[in-house]
């Protein structure tokens, strides 16, 4: 299982993160370029610049604004970096997306988002993001049928909504589930705990 890291919005965060990790990165216009900063409104570090210290696993791309997609992945291919999925698309720019063929999206599961719906993309996009807001909407029925339509699996870790104590229960839930996960997304402070027993 991949573990990513959190937020990796500034070149030093970026830099301080191991290679062996995936990390997650905003990205928002200002002006006329791309930056890589959460909120709106803000001047921050350009994307372009920050992608050049870029050399880890997958990356996730969080679209922070509608129409910059095809912008982001023009730059990823010309970086050569082919490991990455586009995460939280507006739907109608999502279903652009996977129009066009691009797979490389991640459809959102969660106790608000059906699976039903994410059914729909199968074999049209790659990812399944896991959002667990509550609780862990991940059942073996649910993961039965994530799999059978060939979908890469990405849990976000529970401490994101502040239930650091529930990593050891859903951990233990999906091996003894045998459900396997493709990667889970982290805080720097946490990831030890996916990558330990």
């Amino acid at each position: 299982m991949q573990v990513i890291v959190h937020r990796r919005n500034t070149i030093d965060e970026l830099r301080s993160t191991p290679a062996r990790y995936g990390v997650e990165v905003d990205i928002r216009s200002y002006g006329d370029h791309l930056i890589v900063h959460h909120n709106p409104f803000t001047d921050a570090v350009d994307f372009e610049e920050w992608i050049k210290f870029y050399d880890h696993k997958i990356l996730i791309l969080n679209i922070k604004e509608e129409g910059i997609e095809e912008h982001v992945k023009d730059i990823m291919i010309s970086h050569g970096i082919k490991d990455f999925f586009f995460l939280d698309l507006s739907f109608p720019f999502l279903v652009k997306m996977v129009n066009s063929g691009e797979k490389r999206v991640a459809l959102r599961f969660s106790e608000y988002e059906s699976i039903e719906t994410v059914l729909t993309f199968a074999h049209k996009a790659d990812w399944v993001w896991i959002d667990t807001f509550s609780r862990l909407p991940l059942d073996p029925q649910s993961y039965a049928l994530l799999r059978k339509h060939d979908f890469k699996l990405c849990l976000v870790c529970p401490e994101r909504w502040n239930r650091p104590d529930d990593i050891r229960r859903y951990k233990d839930y999906l091996s003894d589930k045998q459900m396997y996960l493709d990667a889970v997304m982290a805080t720097p402070e946490f990831v030890d705990l996916w990558e330990s027993n």
